[in-house]
C-alpha cells in the first residue's frame, strides 16, 4: 500500500458544512469578546433591569450565529448586532408593559459594567457625576438619548442611523442638540 493513498481520504460532505459551522462559532465567539460588554451597557442605560439585558445579549448572538448560517450580510456585523439589541429591548419593555421611568436603569448596574477597581471617594465622584449625567439625559429627548448612547459605544454615525433607522443627518443634529443641551445642564 502506497503511503500517498493513506494520507487520502475520501471527502464526506458533513465535513465541510461542519468547518463552515465551526468558522462562524469563532466569528461569532469574536464579536462576542468584543461585543458583549458594550452590547449590555447600552441596554442598561436604555432602561433595561440587568437580568433582562444579560438575556437579551444572549440572544442577540444566538440571532447573529443564525444571520450567518443562513448567509446574512457580514459588512457591519456591529451596528447589526447593536440593532438587534436595541429591538429585542424595546420589544421586552412593550411586552411588559414597562414604564421609562429611569432612562439610565439601575445606576448601580451600570457601575457595575466597569471592570475598574477605584477608592471610596473614586466611587463618590463617579456617582455623583454619573448622577448629573442621569439628570441630564432624562431632559434629552429619546432619539437624541439613544444616538448619543450609541455614539458613546463607538459607534459611527452611518452606523447608529443603520441601528435606529434614521437618516445620517437626523443622527448627526441629534447627537449634536444633545450634546448642547448637556453642556447647558452640566
Amino acid at each position: 500500500m502506497e503511503r500517498g493513498s493513506l494520507l487520502a481520504l475520501p471527502g464526506r460532505p458533513w465535513e465541510a458544512e461542519y468547518l463552515e459551522d465551526t468558522s462562524l462559532r469563532r466569528l461569532v465567539l469574536e464579536h462576542y469578546d468584543r461585543e458583549h460588554v458594550s452590547l449590555r451597557r447600552y441596554l442598561l442605560f436604555l432602561g433595561v433591569d440587568s437580568e433582562t439585558a444579560r438575556e437579551i445579549v444572549q440572544e442577540s448572538f444566538l440571532r447573529l450565529h443564525e444571520h450567518l448560517l443562513a448567509d446574512g450580510d457580514r459588512p457591519n456585523l456591529r451596528a447589526w448586532l447593536f440593532r438587534v439589541a436595541h429591538n429585542l429591548a424595546r420589544n421586552a419593555q412593550q411586552s411588559f408593559h414597562a414604564s421609562r421611568t429611569d432612562s439610565l436603569g439601575d445606576s448601580a448596574a451600570a457601575v457595575k459594567a466597569r471592570a475598574t477597581i477605584e477608592s471610596p471617594e473614586q466611587k463618590l465622584l463617579v456617582e455623583e457625576r454619573t448622577e448629573r449625567v442621569r439628570r441630564a439625559m432624562d431632559e434629552l429627548g429619546t432619539a437624541q438619548k439613544q444616538c448619543l448612547l450609541l455614539r458613546a459605544e463607538g459607534l459611527k454615525y452611518r452606523e447608529i442611523a443603520e441601528v435606529l433607522n434614521l437618516a445620517v443627518s437626523t443622527v448627526g443634529e441629534n447627537i449634536q442638540r444633545g450634546l448642547e443641551r448637556l453642556k447647558e445642564v452640566i
